[in-house]
């Protein structure tokens, strides 16, 4: 009788937890990372009786979750990409809107200097003429330094955003090594079910992975390690790694990303791609902030250096000869802060004809003088105190004063906008004549104007304009394929996690359905009791007369 009892029983414990179960799927219906709990049922075992079999009821054999390993790693890798392009083309429309916007344009304020050089030579002993072609030199001085001002706090914005970045990344693997720990003791306690703990594991991942492109390895206890997709561990059995920014070797200059294990030694992976927001604010500081401040850079240095060239072959209008129009800008030579020697490094601009836009970097290394275009990645070893390259001379003094490790950066053009000024406040100090040229003569002022079209620039292949145009279409190209790229890596986001949600999410017409079943066999399951009692009942009744 007590068998009947069980099997009963046994039924009415089980079904309790499948509604139970079913119940907790209805609740999270709308919980985001919520995955589906199935309840598993498996037959007793049976006991064997007078050479017969009979069964001993049912029992609950585990609670699983509805979870598919390759497509929860594909909402990962899409989820790092669409977060890469979004971000890389948000801070990259940011730049184009700067330089394309005409309230902005460095290309309209040059419009207006030459147009004003124009009116001058129309009429080049007019002092109003040249009072108005002084104010657009100081307009377009100013639209160099205003747009070079924001792209260095564009260019701040984002390392700040990387910090920001970073301490997530960090709290996201504390989180991960704090639940691993978790499921391991619970998967080690009988009848102990993680499922909503690796829920919340799934989640973190997620949101790490919209942080850096990581990949993922479950191991046998349970917990999971994480890496970067370069192979650098973020979480292992041992807990999380941590990543740290450090200042960069140059001011202006990348910051440098590492990450250390506990306890360990730290290891630089700033030179990697990383994916996700972090990787797109690294990318695009490098790819696209620096890259357009450099180009302007060189249009300042480029136009100031043959603007003053020319204007210095004329006269003035008090009959002497011309001198500098614009301030002349020397380019800017940092030594790192890591550097123990004293040594000095300087450049200057021989021929800006030549000037390819890059920065170098300078290294002395096991007693060899290095110096690396950045642009090209090209190296070659400096001989002597002194190199010329790219219209450019490089020197090193004292040489012997350098110690090993030492490093220097040298910005021909990345910040040379920021320098853009008007060296000549007197109207009078115009050269618009030739030299020895009457008053009135305009021939200088004629060459002055031919400067806009010329192309004085890159090895004699580019004007001004061209320089500038150049600029603003490769911002330009740059953002409308990341916004390309963003949209297409969204689209895909979406689909590959409707997939995901369609094995994992919650169905409520199959719930409901699924309860009404439990509920129609915890009833069966209750008249068994019934009837147990019954057939006691009448077993005491029959046994008493």
């Amino acid at each position: 009788m007590s068998n009947i009892f069980d099997i009963g029983s046994s039924a009415l414990n089980s079904l309790q937890r499948a509604i139970s179960t079913t119940g907790n799927n209805i609740a999270n219906a709308n919980t985001d990372g919520y995955s589906r709990q199935d309840v598993e049922f498996a037959s007793r075992t049976p006991n064997r009786i007078g050479g017969f079999t009979f069964g001993t009821g049912v029992e609950v054999s585990s609670v699983e979750r509805a979870y598919d390993a390759f497509l929860t790693q594909d909402v990962r890798a899409r989820t790092s990409s669409s977060s890469y392009f979004e971000s890389y083309a948000t801070t990259a429309g940011q730049v184009d809107n700067l330089m394309a916007d005409p309230a902005t344009s460095i290309s309209a304020a040059m419009d207006r200097f030459f147009a004003s050089m124009e009116a001058v030579a129309n009429s080049p002993t007019s002092q109003a003429e040249r009072q108005v072609m002084l104010s657009e030199a100081e307009t377009l001085a100013s639209r160099f330094n205003y747009v070079d001002a924001r792209l260095s706090e564009l260019a701040e914005n984002s390392n700040e955003q990387m910090s920001v970045y970073v301490t997530d990344i960090n709290q996201y693997a504390q989180d991960i090594a704090q639940l691993n720990v978790q499921i391991v003791r619970l998967e080690k306690t009988p009848g102990g079910s993680p499922n909503d703990l690796l829920d919340q594991r799934d989640r973190a991942i997620e949101s790490l992975a919209k942080l850096v492109r990581v990949d993922s390895r479950v191991q046998e206890d349970g917990s999971i390690n994480v890496f970067t997709t370069s192979g650098h561990r973020l979480v292992s059995q041992s807990g999380a790694e941590t990543l740290r920014l450090s200042p960069a070797q140059q001011p202006d200059g990348p910051v440098r990303l590492f990450v250390s294990a506990p306890g360990g030694a730290d290891t630089e992976i700033s030179n990697l791609s990383l994916g996700g927001e972090l990787g797109a604010a690294i990318d695009v500081s490098l790819n696209v902030i620096d890259r357009a401040r450099r180009d302007i850079g060189l249009l300042a240095v480029g136009l100031t250096e043959t603007f003053n060239t020319q204007h210095e072959a004329g006269d003035t209008l008090n009959q002497v000869e011309g001198a500098e129009f614009f301030t002349s800008i020397t380019p800017v030579a940092t030594a790192s802060p890591l550097n123990s020697g004293t040594t000095i490094v300087s450049a200057v601009i021989d021929d800006a004809t030549e000037l390819t836009g890059a920065s170098y970097q300078i290294d002395y290394t096991d007693t060899v003088v290095t110096i690396t275009n950045l642009s090209t990645n090209t190296t070659q070893e400096i001989n002597g105190t002194t190199v010329s390259i790219d219209g450019l001379t490089f020197t090193v003094s004292p040489f012997s004063n350098l110690t090993d490790g030492d490093r220097f950066l040298v910005e021909p053009t990345g910040r040379a906008a920021s320098s853009m000024a008007v060296a000549i406040t007197d109207t009078s100090d115009i050269a618009a004549a030739n030299s020895g040229g009457n008053v009135g003569d305009n021939r200088n002022m004629l060459s002055l104007i031919n400067l806009r079209d010329a192309n004085t620039l890159k090895d004699g292949t580019q004007s001004v304009y061209d320089i500038y145009n150049n600029a603003v279409s490769q911002v330009a190209v740059d953002t409308r394929s990341a916004r390309a790229n963003a949209d297409t890596e969204l689209s895909l986001l979406q689909s590959v996690t409707d997939r995901r949600d369609g094995i994992t999410g919650v169905n409520l017409e199959e719930e409901a359905a699924n309860l009404i079943r439990y509920q129609q066999a915890y009833q069966a399951a209750a008249q068994i009791i019934t009837t147990a009692n019954d057939v006691f009942d009448t077993l005491l009744r029959a046994t008493s007369r």
